[in-house]
């Protein structure tokens, strides 16, 4: 299997930030595409966890062996058997034990109806930049917040493309993402930690002017993630229940605006 291909199909989009960024990194009053969704739209708001992005993928092969391969954002760590080795982050061996446990609740329930299931986490705590806000001895730790498979004849297509293709194909937004109840049922089987949902909202009563929106995140503040600390969260991730419309919006670039 191209390595190459798994690298590029399973990279994680950019998710956009919800008030336009202008110059200097500072917040435009206006909304990023707004027309995205409906305004009778249910939005369900997650912590955005300040680590390294991360993801586990899971390749069922035609022996019913679960093959791994763990990620960062960009480049592949490490292959199930050590056929690929790197330790940036300390990601792979962080994650290693959480596959392994992973395969194995799979193999008591799984009817294996995917080719390749892709989990994302974020990895927090341990030398991160925002270590100090989770733990006060570099604990780490990680939290799931997307899922997405495909189905043999799905994965096979995929592979016979070029990369260049592969990569348009993601950027495009085609990766099918599990809904919030699919992706809830995955996470609940197999017992794995997610980042925590802070609230769910019609669109309708969602902020949308800059200050409001503001005034808004404020309510939560403090992490729910931290271990031996509870600093500040990163800030939001506000989605819809099939992940079509997603953003993010940071502490940081808010005040970063407030402060011209």
């Amino acid at each position: 299997m191209d390595l190459h291909k798994i690298n590029s199909l399973t990279k994680y989009p950019s998710i956009l930030t919800y008030h336009q960024l202008g110059e200097k990194g500072r917040l435009n009053e206006a909304l990023t595409e707004p027309a995205g969704f409906g305004a009778a739209e249910h939005l369900y708001v997650y912590e955005k966890v300040d680590g390294e992005n991360s993801r586990i993928i899971l390749l069922s092969q035609p022996s019913g062996e679960i093959d791994y391969l763990i990620g960062s954002r960009e480049e592949l760590l490490y292959a199930k058997g050590d056929r690929v080795g790197n330790p940036y982050g300390n990601i792979a061996e962080f994650l290693r034990p959480v596959a392994e446990r992973i395969i194995a609740g799979l193999a008591q329930s799984d009817p294996r109806e995917w080719a390749l299931t892709v989990l994302y986490q974020e990895s927090y705590g341990g030398k991160t930049k925002a270590s100090r806000h989770y733990s006060d001895n570099k604990t780490q730790n990680y939290r799931v917040f997307d899922v997405f498979s495909l189905d043999r004849e799905q994965l096979d297509a995929m592979l016979a493309l070029p990369q260049e293709q592969i990569a348009s194909w993601r950027d495009r937004g085609n990766q099918p993402f599990y809904d919030e109840t699919a992706k809830k049922n995955l996470t609940d089987l197999l017992n794995l930690q997610t980042a925590p949902l802070l609230d769910q909202i019609d669109r309708s009563e969602f902020p949308v002017s800059f200050a409001d929106t503001f005034a808004y995140m404020q309510r939560f503040e403090q992490t729910q993630v931290g271990m031996e600390v509870a600093g500040r969260a990163e800030g939001l991730i506000v989605r819809t229940v099939d992940r079509s419309w997603i953003r993010k919006i940071r502490f940081e670039d808010y005040e970063r605006t407030f402060r011209k």
